[in-house]
This record gives C-alpha cells, sequence and structure tokens, in this order.
C-alpha cells in the first residue's frame, strides 16, 4: 500500500484528524492493523479497517433499503421520524428528548405590573429506552467453497444483513405506531366507516380523498404539527404524510374527485401519475406507497400494515392445532416467525416501545385465499409467539357468499391475510406530521460481530463461521406535554387481494 508523508506543521489538519482517531506517527495509514491492501481483501478478520468497512456498508445499505428512509431525520429535520443519536448509551439506558409547550395569556395593560403576571415554560421530557439487538448468518466451509454466487462470504454476509436490520428497522416503526394508536382507541385511530355492520368495512369500501382528508383534520385536532407548508401569499395549507401499503392505495386510483384531479390537473403523456404509477399530492398531504413484495424467506412476509402468509406448501388442515401430522397443521412453521405481522402476536420492540405500546388481546380474523379462487374466514386468540396461529374455522352465513370452500384445505401458493369479522380483507395506513416518532441510537450501531467454531484449516479459518451485527437502539411516539399522542393517526382500510372476487352479504 502505498503511504503518504504528512508534514508535521499541518496542525489541526489530516494528521491531527489521525491523531484523534487513534491513529500516530507520520506516515499515517488509515487503521494500523491493516499493513497492506492484500490484507484486506484477503480476509484478515483481524483487520479492524475490514470489519468497519463491513458495518458501515451494511448501515448505510440498510437505512437506503428502508421503506422509511425519506422520511427519518434529525432533531429539527420537520420529518415523521426523529432520531437522535447518544454515544454513551448502552442496553437498557434511555436516550431523552425535550418538548415545550406554547403560552398563551393576555399579557399586562398600561401600568399594571407584569412580574406577577408572568407565564412559565412548560417543559415536557420524552424518554426513549434503547437495547442491544444481535443477529447473525452463519455457514460452513463447504458453502465458502462452493461460491456459486460469484460473491464472496463478506458481500454474501453484508447483504443478507443489510436486508435483515432494514426488514427489521421498518417493520419494528410500523409494529410500533399500529399498536401505540390502537391502544389509543378513536384519539389516535380512524375505522368504522364502512357500509357493513357497525361502520364494518366491506369489500367496495374502499380508500377514498374523504378518508385522507378526515386524518388529516385528525391530526390537527389532536395538535399534530405539519411536515410542511403550502398554498400562496395569502394561506399556509399544511402538508402531512400519508403512508400506506400499495394494495391499500389501489383503490384511490378508483375514487372520482381523484381520478378526475389526476386527469385534468396532472401532467399529460407519460409522466401523468396513471402511468408512472405514483401517486400525487391530496390536500398538500404526500401519499407514500410501499410495494410489499412476498419474498422467499422462512419468516414473516407482508408487513405490519399488510399482514400477510403465503403458503409455499400444500396444507391439508389449516385447522389442525399442531404439526404431528404431516402435511397439515397451523398457519405458519416451527422455524421463523412466520405470524409476526399479524393483530394479535406479541413481538419484542427494543427498549419496549414506550409506555403506551400495548399488545392486542382479544380475538382477530384471517381469510384464506386459495389459488381456486375459494376462501375462507378463520378466527385466533391473541398470542405470545410468533411462528404459528391456530386457527378456527368461521361460520360465513351472512358475511360471505359465492365462492367459500369447502374443508380446510389449502393448495400451495395460497394467501391468508388480516381480515375483520365480515371477511374483508383489511391494511392500515399512518398519517403522521412533524416528529411522530423518536428513534435513539445508542453508542453502537451496525457493528460487525463473529463467532467460529470447530477445527480450522492452516489458514485459522474454521469449519463453522458466523457474522452477525449488534446494534443498540430504541423508538417510541413522541407525546407533548398533555400527554397526548399528537402527530400519528391509525387508518385501517380495505386491502386489494390480486384476482380476489368477494361476494359479502
Amino acid at each position: 500500500m502505498a503511504t503518504k508523508n504528512l508534514p508535521g506543521s499541518l496542525g489541526a489538519g489530516p494528521a491531527a484528524n489521525a491523531t484523534a482517531a487513534g491513529l500516530t506517527g507520520s506516515n499515517v495509514d488509515l487503521i494500523s492493523n491493516t499493513k497492506s491492501y492484500a490484507d484486506l481483501i484477503g480476509g484478515d478478520a483481524n483487520s479492524d479497517l475490514r470489519s468497519r468497512l463491513w458495518s458501515e456498508l451494511v448501515s448505510r445499505d440498510a437505512r437506503e433499503k428502508n421503506v422509511f428512509a425519506k422520511f427519518i431525520g434529525g432533531e429539527g429535520s420537520g420529518k415523521p421520524i426523529t432520531e437522535k443519536r447518544d454515544l454513551s448509551a448502552g442496553g437498557s439506558d434511555k436516550v431523552t428528548f425535550t418538548t415545550v409547550a406554547p403560552i398563551r395569556g393576555q399579557g399586562v395593560r398600561g401600568e399594571e405590573i407584569l412580574k406577577n403576571a408572568t407565564d412559565t415554560l412548560d417543559f415536557g421530557t420524552f424518554s426513549i429506552e434503547v437495547d442491544l439487538v444481535r443477529h447473525a448468518v452463519s455457514w460452513t466451509q463447504v458453502l465458502k467453497l462452493m461460491r456459486f454466487t460469484g460473491k464472496t462470504i463478506d458481500q454474501l454476509s453484508a447483504e443478507v444483513m443489510s436486508e435483515w436490520m432494514s426488514r427489521t428497522e421498518q417493520d419494528q416503526i410500523q409494529y410500533a405506531l399500529r399498536q401505540i394508536c390502537t391502544s389509543k382507541g378513536t384519539s389516535n385511530t380512524i375505522s368504522g366507516y364502512g357500509t357493513g355492520t357497525a361502520g364494518d368495512l366491506k369489500y367496495v369500501d374502499g380508500l377514498s380523498t374523504d378518508i385522507i382528508q378526515e386524518a388529516k383534520q385528525a391530526l390537527i385536532a389532536n395538535g399534530g404539527e405539519p411536515m410542511n407548508t403550502g398554498g400562496d401569499e395569502n394561506q399556509e395549507i399544511p402538508g402531512y404524510l400519508f403512508f400506506a401499503p400499495d394494495a391499500c392505495l389501489r383503490p384511490l386510483r378508483s375514487d372520482p374527485d381523484y381520478l378526475e384531479a389526476i386527469t385534468q390537473a396532472d401532467a399529460r403523456g407519460a409522466d401523468n401519475k396513471l402511468f408512472s404509477g405514483s401517486y400525487a399530492k391530496w390536500d398538500n398531504n404526500i401519499i407514500a406507497n410501499h410495494n410489499v413484495l412476498i419474498d422467499t424467506a422462512r419468516g414473516r412476509q407482508g408487513s405490519p400494515l399488510l399482514p400477510t402468509y403465503y403458503a409455499f406448501e400444500a396444507n391439508a388442515d389449516v385447522t389442525a392445532v399442531n404439526f404431528n401430522t404431516p402435511g397439515q397443521g397451523p398457519i405458519g412453521g416451527t422455524d421463523g416467525d412466520y405470524v409476526a405481522n399479524f393483530r394479535g402476536v406479541s413481538i419484542r420492540i427494543p427498549g419496549g416501545g414506550g409506555v403506551d405500546l400495548v399488545n392486542d388481546s382479544g380475538t382477530h380474523y384471517i381469510l384464506g385465499v386459495d389459488t381456486d379462487g375459494t376462501v375462507a374466514l378463520y378466527s385466533y386468540s391473541s398470542q405470545s409467539t410468533s411462528e404459528s396461529l391456530v386457527l378456527t374455522r368461521e361460520d360465513e352465513t351472512g358475511k360471505l357468499s359465492g365462492n367459500v370452500k369447502s374443508g380446510d384445505a389449502f393448495n400451495a401458493g395460497a394467501l391468508f391475510v388480516q381480515a375483520n369479522a365480515l371477511g374483508t380483507p383489511i391494511g392500515y395506513a399512518l398519517a403522521m406530521g412533524k416528529d411522530a416518532m423518536y428513534y435513539a441510537k445508542g453508542k453502537i450501531y451496525g457493528e460487525q460481530i463473529f463467532h467460529y467454531d470447530d477445527f480450522a484449516n492452516s489458514g485459522n479459518e474454521a469449519h463453522l463461521s458466523a457474522v452477525g451485527v449488534q446494534s443498540v437502539y430504541g423508538m417510541g411516539a413522541r407525546k407533548d406535554t398533555r400527554g397526548r399522542i399528537p402527530s400519528v393517526q391509525l387508518v385501517e382500510v380495505v386491502r386489494q387481494v390480486p384476482g380476489l372476487s368477494l361476494t359479502q352479504a
């Protein structure tokens, strides 16, 4: 590796910076443990630079993959998710955020004495507890020797760990906000606006511009500050974020008001929102869609706003209470968190998510959609495990008709989605303003960790190797000085399922 001679008269320049970072000497290498480029790329696990580069790559890549990446910013950024890092915070420590209430009063007039009529600063402190989170991927020498993708183990491990970090971060944000809003009831939840019994949503009650406007008004009424303002020189129009899975936003494209606005007011040609697939602002609200893909992971699919289970194998009886009989059993499995995104399933949020995060209780519903178009409605009880769900068949009479399944066997490729008591597939949207959530980081984030086991070869490579990441972080919805959750609303919405034809009473 080539080195550069740095004169000692540089003062506070690069040499001083290198010394501050723990590096000394006039010939400055990046990290003293790395003596050559060959050491760096040759798989030397002791290279501090290699480890730091891996950690930086994983952390940055994970944030870029996070669907909320554009909506996360530092304190004062005005973004819905406010991030703060406390380098002294370790596991089970707390990172403190401060809020200040506005003041009111009439003031004094003329010669009246002011000192007896002053107002006071009303501070509110809000603490987010952080915790240590770790995960890793392991392999044996056999896999390392195959190299069937043309990539090194370092590259492969960085890819899978960054995907895990991003998916975990965005799912935990959605889960925390979903549960916090539902625990607050009607103060932070919009539901019951459908045409079914007691306002339950039917499959025809898709998202409309009226609901987006109602969510905005609910934020304003609850004290949620806007992300941005628009309008003209005569007025300001507050703007918020309306975030939802694309499967929940699709009906918006059929809403007459929205469709006419895009047709008449949007750009002509290929850039029109109808052709580009993006969503136009409505009432100065940013509409952000999340395209939720079904991948091949052994674990949860969908998201907390779009709970989904995809059956990769046929199931002869989804109402079976265990996996004792091959080919049948509860939806899910024993080797992953397959049902973690469904309502009523408790997952662990680092730091607990704050006192307002309450796990669901009671009965919840799932609609099974088979590959032949038949459907069945099931119920299940809340639970603390995320591997599988034991389902009970519901009587669909007066709820569903036409293509109701006979029996409880499903083909490979069947889809199980969150539903309401009528059998309507449902998802959730988040309407958010400024500082809806606080996201606290501790002293380590995305740090690379290692584990080796079994005999090693002459190159000191163990037969069993593992690499992973560890981070200290936590999250929670912001509370104002009155104890409200002002800047987020959860909206229950109809979810579109590809190819589903649903006849409801």
